[in-house]
């Protein structure tokens, strides 16, 4: 109830109330519970510590401890969730890292809220708390109201431990192999409902227990001249081409986002492993990129690349704040302006990195993961396994009005690789599960374009195909700072594609951020450019090199040129290539960083 009524008070002081309808409101405390639970839980497992020894020792401790920490549990709740009406008034969020830097600064914080209502703040606070303290003070009394033997202090412990070890379940969000996170409160396009539902105690909590160090900008900012800017503008091209990547009036658009397919698993792409055969000859009869490289090296980072051009920051994807994310450009939101219907599939848990959070913010009109599988589906640890959620993507898209803008996401050659059936891939290698997971997925896309060919939709449709990020595979090349750890295939391929495409291979550079211009520019003729720093493969002229993010470096390819940069020691580690190239590209990749972080400090 106390949950409830700081959520209440999110709502009507300065909150979301007037934003939302009945019904989202009602959604907001339903879909809140999870997060409800886990906070209370907190309490709870204190409280019964406090109960134990009050029993143990004396009952007046008791009764002192059980009220102190309600007391602190209410003030933690009424004065986060009154601050969180606030936050949301001025930036449109509740309380995260960026606000965590404000307790460092009261001045600065007393500033921010000159504005607030104290009056009703202070009377709502006075009031909440008397009532909550007589509540307290009878509920202690009835608790306690015997002494025990030593027989019964040991059973009073025993049962104590049990009962406390039993929220832990709650406190984790379940036994799932995700930890909860703000994205299981998460049901709506409308951020004023997203931030209702999240638990204000436990976002403050969450922020505050993962809190990273403060960023500063200018301590990445290696390269200093009076050319930052024309650096960025040569090597990233603002220019909007005219080139169509089909011949039809708005086509159908399936994205396909690969798990963790790396280009060492096609023997097309590098004569490596032949664990894609099936895509390696949708390859050879599409528009392919060569040499492309994903963004980073994780899936967030990769939905982030592929659906904003967001080419990320050296340190965890910008999906762990989700209010950042919501204001990254998207796909999504401009196919919804173009007339299409959005969807996103998934066989596994959107709550994972805030995938959930994000894609909704993106503007996709349909999300749907794990819990719109049935139960006999979901045979993988992660999730339903890619043969089911290819079925239903098919189903969708049968069902879906015309045009529309439809991704998935797979999940079947993420660890632990327990694909059924098979074996899908007959080579030698150290990794031979990871590859017959990818030659098992290879072959449900099979079976998936089998049946879509049957499809009315199949011939206005276009195919894209990417990873989401590649992979070590023990090579030097693939160690995890080097370009072919991020070596990944990305190709267009359907009936949609533009007769003048098909067989085309493209041997320069190509970025993971480049599908969002490419996809904008080549179906939905823009004026002027939708995503920044995103160029499209169809310019013949591009000379848009790869940049790529690990933790606390990053790494250029253009060319014929490789260069990796480590901030720790704010250093090259690797270079390969012409002198002249590579100090000029790893000047680029100084300078693409350094604004890369001041635009996510922003946001």
């Amino acid at each position: 109830m106390l949950q409830w009524i700081g959520r209440c008070l999110f709502l009507i002081l300065k909150g979301a109330f007037y934003e939302l309808t009945f019904s989202e409101i009602v959604y907001s405390f339903i879909s809140g519970f999870t997060l409800d639970l886990a906070f209370v839980s907190y309490f709870l497992v204190l409280s019964i510590f406090a109960y134990w020894l009050g029993k143990s020792l004396h009952q007046q401790l008791f009764r002192f401890l059980f009220i102190a920490l309600g007391v602190i549990f209410l003030q933690v709740t009424i004065i986060i969730s009154l601050a969180d009406a606030e936050l949301f008034a001025v930036w449109g969020t509740k309380f995260n890292r960026q606000a965590l830097q404000y307790l460092y600064s009261p001045s600065e914080a007393a500033a921010s809220s000159s504005e607030a209502q104290w009056t009703g703040i202070v009377i709502c606070w006075v009031a909440f708390t008397l009532l909550f303290y007589r509540y307290l003070t009878l509920l202690a009394k009835a608790i306690v109201k015997s002494s025990q033997t030593p027989a019964q202090h040991m059973y009073t412990a025993v049962k104590s431990i049990i009962t406390a070890a039993f929220f832990i379940i709650p406190i984790r969000g379940g036994f799932g192999n995700i930890p909860i996170n703000q994205s299981v409160a998460v049901f709506s396009v409308k951020p004023a409902a997203n931030m209702a539902a999240i638990n204000s105690g436990w976002n403050f909590l969450y922020f505050l227990i993962n809190k990273n160090e403060t960023i500063d900008a200018e301590s990445y900012h290696y390269c200093h001249t009076d050319n930052d800017e024309g650096r960025i503008k040569y090597y990233f091209s603002d220019t909007v081409v005219g080139a169509p990547l089909s011949d039809m009036s708005k086509p159908n658009v399936c994205l396909i986002i690969m798990e963790s397919f790396s280009a060492y698993g096609s023997k097309y792409l590098t004569g490596k492993h032949n664990a894609m055969p099936f895509l390696d000859s949708l390859q050879k009869a599409g528009f392919t990129m060569k040499r492309a490289y994903a963004s980073g090296d994780r899936t967030d980072k990769g939905l982030a690349a592929v659906l904003s051009a967001w080419h990320g920051q050296p340190w965890q994807s910008i999906l762990h704040e989700p209010d950042k994310a919501a204001k990254l450009p998207s796909l999504a939101r401009l196919f919804n302006e173009n007339g299409y219907k959005t969807s996103f599939l998934y066989g596994g848990d959107l709550g994972f990195a805030n995938m959930r959070s994000y894609l909704f913010a993106a503007g996709f009109q349909s999300v749907r993961d794990q819990a719109d599988f049935i139960s006999a589906e979901v045979t993988s640890k992660w999730g339903a396994h890619d043969e089911w959620a290819l079925k239903k993507f098919l189903k969708i898209s049968s069902e879906e009005k015309e045009p529309f803008f439809h991704v998935m996401l797979t999940l079947s050659s993420h660890e632990p690789y327990d694909v059924p059936g098979g074996p899908y891939f007959n080579g030698e290698s150290s990794h031979k599960d990871f590859l017959n997971s990818i030659g098992y997925t290879d072959n449900c896309i099979r079976r998936f374009l089998t049946e879509a060919a049957k499809m009315p939709w199949y011939k206005q449709t276009l195919f894209v195909f990417v990873a989401d990020h590649g992979r070590d595979f023990g090579y030097t090349e693939t160690q995890f700072d080097r370009s072919g750890h991020f070596h990944i295939p990305l190709f267009f391929w359907g009936p949609a594609l533009h007769p003048d495409l098909r067989g085309l291979k493209i041997n320069r550079v190509a970025s993971q951020c480049d599908i969002a211009e490419t996809l904008s520019q080549g179906l939905l003729s823009p004026k002027k450019l939708n995503f920044k720093n995103s160029a499209s493969l169809l310019n013949t002229n591009r000379r848009s090199p790869a940049v790529y993010f690990f933790n606390s470096g990053f790494g250029v390819v253009e060319g014929s040129a490789e260069v990796v940069f480590h901030n720790q020691p704010k250093t090259s580690t690797f270079v390969n290539g012409r002198q002249k190239l590579c100090d000029s590209i790893i000047k680029l990749g100084q300078v693409f960083q350094y604004r890369q972080i001041v635009k996510y400090l922003r946001y």
